[in-house]
Formats: C-alpha cells, sequence, structure tokens
C-alpha cells in the first residue's frame, strides 16, 4: 500500500513525508509550498486576521525580536521589553 502526497499525488517514502493534521500524507517540502500559500504558520491562518489583529501581530513579533537581539548582545541585561 503506497501514501500518495495530498498535494501533489506523488507517493510518498521514507523520512522526506510529514502527516498533515485533517489531510494525510505529504512530502515537506510540498506541505511547506501550501503553507506559503496560505500564508499559515504554526496553525495561524494569518488570512483569517483583521486588519487591527494583523497590526497587533506584528508589533509582537518586533518587539520579540528587539528583545532577543537586545539579549544577544548583552545576556546579562533583564527586564522590560523594548518595543522599537
Amino acid at each position: 500500500m503506497s501514501l500518495n502526497c495530498v498535494f501533489c499525488k506523488k507517493p510518498v517514502f521514507g523520512t522526506k513525508g510529514v502527516t498533515v493534521p485533517g489531510e494525510g500524507p505529504a512530502h515537506q517540502n510540498c506541505y511547506q509550498a501550501f503553507t506559503a500559500l496560505e500564508r499559515t504558520f504554526q496553525a495561524l491562518d494569518i488570512n483569517k486576521l483583521s486588519d487591527s489583529e494583523l497590526a497587533d501581530l506584528k508589533d509582537m513579533v518586533l518587539a520579540e525580536e528587539n528583545d532577543r537581539r537586545r539579549l544577544s548582545e548583552d545576556p546579562d541585561s533583564e527586564g522590560d521589553v523594548e518595543l522599537f
């Protein structure tokens, strides 16, 4: 019995496959292409966010990047997150 990719319909073999929840087997590269086109990340469907939710998400990501950058430059610093 062969398992076919839910996206390209070709057989999925070995470690190059993943299981897509609710869909079935897929090649890793097929699934990555699908998620990029669908604009999903870690089960978050970015298409479904309102404009204000998308802006909030962007602010949260920027704040996280700034905090990680600050901590990598000065590992002893702790405290408030710098937003911008």
